[in-house]
């Protein structure tokens, strides 16, 4: 992301930013009381049977401000997440040069938005409409967070313009960057690719959608806002006129109030306490202290440990972080060989697969899927992933004879295990939840926040200032997520309108192309686009047009929801944009090309196991059948 080099520290600035900071810390507490109440429903729903009238209405509530209170501290982050692989290597004065001109891109969809936001909210004064339900309120009160929210979200913007260009002022201009690249040329670049993809809709708005969306991708828009640009722009061309941008504010208000993705805040604020939690350690002493004994034993410990830690946290990158901290000292100092720690640390995070996966509750949402089913059909393909993982390690070891074998006492392994008691309870504590019948996967999100306060009370690993930090963290993290939902819709709904999924469904049967070669470009394109996009991003961009071709290609919607995870997974392990690849560089003094190479075999690794689940799709669908 092109971060400003320098900020305002005066005047009107300062206090922008502490409204936005306690709008998001607010932002935080709202899904933290979101979390009480869920938990106190599914107990009393479930033990009392006695299910309350107002936990639902109110969470949804506080669901809408809790998403638009927190984007303008997203934006002065920089939190909000852009494809910005070819800016990163532009000259400073040009980075900043494009940087205002995909921040005024940005602005045209916040303002629209803001603009029809404000229309609705005195549309719902105007005509006094109510929630519905027994506990109910006036629905103005729900409008009326996205004009807030976008207003402040604007002047953020517009701060980070003004940077810019202080910036630019201050650095006078260097010959030799004025003779490689201007900065004036690179904005008319941006400004001329933007115009051929809206001239294209004249002629073709499918193509032009396309050329549009890549243009504003490519040059670093924030992929939330480009989304909901492209989608505006649509929406002008299909109506028109501006009467088609009335439906901003109302697909917002759908995402901002949707309960299955109200999963994500709570389970994003209760893996980030658990990840402050040192349970990582706690984990890793117990499956080293188990495993130790065998060749490769600490390193199939490692991969257990992530593998446990994905069922609690569901972020691979979290997962990534922690095992890169707890497990690569003792794995180095134990004589292993640094290729295959990096390897295994780096690798070996399933975070998307093994539930509770937000990438799951997104995908959920957007086909209309069980997000229960999709949870239990990543047991088994994390389970087997895990299997092969370490069944690699230990052949390594075994053949290359570098590794130290570690023996504890029966006293050390039970001493372990009952300090990790708790935290190997969690998964089950939560996901059991769900397969029960006592909470759905949304109020499961609550029932892990609750107990990762209950691991951070036990452990004491967390203070104040870091219990506030992850408030801070989870409301910019899961607010990105959303408001990248909410621009994917905004284009969807155009794409639903132009009837694109129903006719590329239709070219690609009256073509003839064997149904493998539709499955080996749909893998394809999945892995060039995880070259360049993050994971949440890749999802909403794609599966509201390649979900309606799943039947004719004969692959099951859940099936395909965990090829697409386990596709996500291998697309954080390869350059340029793997996630997890720079997550541990970031930690570990290594050059990033020799990380590369030290993961190639859990690529491989992955790979066979999405082969295996396309040609035995019963290895995702088993479980949940059985559970249904």
């Amino acid at each position: 992301m092109n971060k400003p080099a320098v900020s305002p520290e005066h005047g009107p600035g300062i206090l922008i930013d502490r409204i936005s900071f306690a709008f998001a810390l607010v932002a935080g507490l709202m899904m933290l009381s979101v979390a009480l109440f869920m938990s106190f429903e599914a107990f009393s729903r479930h033990f009392l049977d006695q299910p309350t009238s107002w936990v639902l209405a109110i969470s949804t509530l506080i669901f809408i401000w809790f998403t638009f209170l927190s984007v303008p501290y997203g934006i002065k982050s920089d939190k909000h997440v852009a494809c910005d692989v070819f800016v990163t290597l532009l000259p400073a004065r040009s980075r900043q040069a494009i940087g205002i001109a995909t921040d005024l891109a940005s602005l045209i969809f916040i303002i629209a938005l803001g603009i029809y936001g404000f229309n609705h909210f005195m549309e719902a004064v105007k005509y006094n409409s109510m929630s519905d339900g027994l506990f109910r309120y006036p629905m103005w009160l729900v409008a009326l967070s996205i004009p807030i929210g976008m207003v402040l979200s604007v002047i953020q913007f517009i701060r980070k313009i003004q940077t810019r260009i202080l910036w630019i002022k201050k650095h006078s201009e260097k010959s030799s960057e004025a003779s490689s690249v201007s900065p004036v040329l690179m904005v008319g670049f941006f400004l001329l690719s933007a115009a051929v993809g809206i001239a294209v809709y004249f002629f073709s708005q499918p193509i032009g959608i396309l050329i549009f969306a890549l243009a504003l991708l490519f040059w670093g828009v924030p992929i939330a806002f480009a989304l909901g640009l492209v989608g505006l722009t649509g929406l002008l061309f299909f109506h028109g006129s501006i009467s088609g941008l009335n439906t901003l504010p109302i697909v917002a208000e759908h995402t901002s109030t949707n309960f299955i993705l109200m999963a994500i805040p709570l389970f994003t604020l209760g893996g980030l306490i658990l990840s402050r939690s040192g349970l990582g350690e706690q984990i890793y002493d117990l499956s080293s202290k188990w495993l130790g004994w065998m060749p490769g034993g600490l390193g199939v410990g490692t991969c257990i440990t992530g593998g446990i830690l994905a069922a609690m946290i569901g972020s691979s990158t979290a997962v990534t972080a922690i095992i890169t901290l707890v497990a690569m000292k003792p794995l180095l100092d134990r004589g292993y060989d640094k290729k295959l720690v990096i390897g295994t640390v780096t690798g070996s995070s399933l975070g998307l697969i093994i539930p509770p996966s937000i990438g799951f509750i997104v995908y959920g949402f957007l086909t209309d899927t069980s997000v229960g089913d999709l949870f239990m059909a990543g047991v088994i393909p994390g389970i087997m992933l895990v299997t092969m993982f370490s069944i690699y390690i230990v052949i390594s070891c075994k053949f290359s004879g570098k590794y130290e074998a570690v023996s504890f006492t029966w006293t050390e392994r039970l001493i372990s295990l009952r300090k990790s008691f708790i935290i190997i309870l969690g998964p089950a504590f939560v996901l059991g939840s769900i397969y029960t019948g006592v909470a759905t996967p949304t109020e499961a999100g609550a029932i892990l926040v609750i107990y990762s306060l209950f691991c951070a009370l036990i452990f004491r690993k967390i203070d104040w200032k870091g219990f506030v930090q992850c408030l801070i963290d989870s409301s910019i993290l899961s607010t990105m997520i959303i408001m990248i939902m909410v621009g994917a819709l905004v284009m969807s709904n155009v794409i639903t309108l132009l009837q694109i999924p129903a006719n590329l469904t239709e070219s690609i049967l009256a073509s003839g192309m064997p149904i493998w070669g539709v499955i080996l470009m749909i893998v394809l394109l999945y892995l060039c686009l995880g070259m360049f996009l993050d994971g949440g991003s890749i999802t909403v961009l794609t599966v509201p047009v390649i979900a309606p071709m799943l039947p004719v290609l004969g692959i099951d919607t859940i099936a395909f929801g965990v090829i697409l995870m386990m596709l996500i997974e291998t697309a954080l392990l390869t350059p340029p944009v793997g996630l997890n690849l720079f997550t541990v560089k970031g930690i570990v003094d290594e050059p990033i090309s020799f990380i590369i190479k030290s993961v190639i075999p859990f690529v491989i690794i992955l790979t066979f196991g999405i082969i295996l689940v396309f040609m035995f799709q019963d290895i995702a669908l088993w479980l949940p059948s059985l559970m249904r």
